[in-house]
């Protein structure tokens, strides 16, 4: 298993377990887990439009899920797939990325 799988699938989890009462506090899990993944890979343009396109799209999520008048409804289930989504594309520029390399 790559480096930055474990954080992708801390993400994913954090996505399917979301309740209204902890949408919000979960965005610095949210983003210590992408970054962590970042840190296994060399930069490239594609690992941070990915990147930023997964993060924000994790935070509607969260924002969402916090909301009363939309936790728990098709919108938010709607960005949550969404989100994951964006995470499955993040995890396939992490792939395609050159590793860090020591020292």
């Amino acid at each position: 298993m790559a480096g930055y799988s474990e954080s992708m699938d801390a993400v994913r989890a954090i996505l399917t377990t979301l309740t209204r009462e902890t949408a919000w506090e979960r965005k610095n899990e949210i983003s210590r887990a992408i970054d962590i993944a970042l840190a296994h890979v060399t930069w490239t343009p594609a690992v941070g439009a990915a990147a930023t396109d997964a993060a924000a799209r994790c935070f509607e999520t969260l924002r969402l899920a916090s909301r009363a008048a939309t936790a728990g409804t098709p919108l938010q289930d709607e960005a949550a797939r969404e989100a994951l989504a964006a995470i499955d594309a993040l995890e396939t520029a992490l792939a395609a990325a050159p590793p860090v390399r020591p020292g």
